[in-house]
């Protein structure tokens, strides 16, 4: 990790994502860019300056922004880092997303409020649509979520092409040291006889980072998004590692990946890499 991109809304659930993502800098000596999205009841940037009086309300809550994006960075560079703020004006998340290859971001650190019902169905979070589109390690961060992690779980189907993203998370928790769970979940629908499970397991197991233990699990369930959460809280885990794909078009409204349910539903952090990057 050299460039850590932390979008912000300065909720308190985005106020410990930054926390989080000074500390991950701290220990990786990252650059940490934080960026704000602020939508504005007109075209702010080509608003005349002498126009932008007619709006005190809108005024008032870009001073609050500059002021809360000013407090981030000096409260990283008060821990040595290199830091930068970007304000932009009446953007959607694309603008999360194009920031990325443009300032050459290589991990993004973001809060999620999480979501349910309708609202979970039709619109989904700026984290969950960054999530699937995102071409680098999207690390999503809950309110309550701890700091450093101990226990981190990797759940995956092992196969060939998950090799390099299981690196990452390797790495990620060697900056904390932690110890690693490697998981795989039985479904009825997609059985795998446990033989063949721990051979493909093991070839990651040979990877799992030094400072921790490392271990290998098969846990049976009715689905994967059950079994990561129940095999997690029996272990205390306080992150969670999963490859994404991606999705695109009408499927996104009638199904979602195992990785957008987790960043939904799980009360810890999910760290996202995506196999099409």
């Amino acid at each position: 990790m050299k460039n850590i991109l932390v979008p912000t809304d300065f909720s308190s659930t985005a106020n410990r994502a930054a926390d989080i993502a000074i500390a991950i800098a701290e220990k990786s000596g990252a650059e940490i860019h934080f960026l704000h999205l602020k939508i504005t009841p007109v075209p702010w940037v080509k608003l005349d300056k002498e126009k932008e009086v007619r709006f005190p309300e809108t005024l008032k809550e870009i001073g609050h922004a500059k002021n809360e994006l000013n407090k981030l960075v000096k409260k990283a560079e008060t821990k040595g880092l290199k830091a930068q703020q970007f304000l932009v004006f009446d953007v959607g998340r694309e603008e999360i997303l194009k920031h990325i290859p443009h300032h050459n971001h290589d991990f993004v650190v973001m809060g999620s409020h999480g979501a349910s019902g309708a609202k979970e169905m039709f619109i989904g979070s700026n984290a969950q649509k960054v999530l699937r589109d995102a071409t680098v390690p999207v690390l999503i961060i809950k309110e309550k979520s701890k700091w450093p992690v101990k226990n981190v779980v990797f759940a995956s189907n092992f196969e060939e092409d998950v090799k390099e993203p299981f690196k990452t998370v390797v790495k990620f928790a060697d900056l904390n040291e932690s110890n690693m769970h490697l998981l795989y979940v039985n479904v009825p629908f997609s059985f795998e006889e446990t033989d063949r499970s721990l051979e493909k397991m093991h070839a990651f197991h040979e990877t799992c980072p030094r400072g921790g233990t490392c271990t290998t699990n098969i846990y049976n369930s009715l689905n994967e998004e059950r079994g990561i959460l129940k095999f997690s809280e029996s272990v205390n885990a306080d992150l969670i590692g999963l490859t994404t794909h991606g999705r695109s078009g009408f499927f996104n409204l009638i199904g979602k990946s195992i990785t957008e349910n987790l960043a939904n539903h799980a009360d810890i952090p999910i760290l996202s890499i995506n196999l099409k990057r």
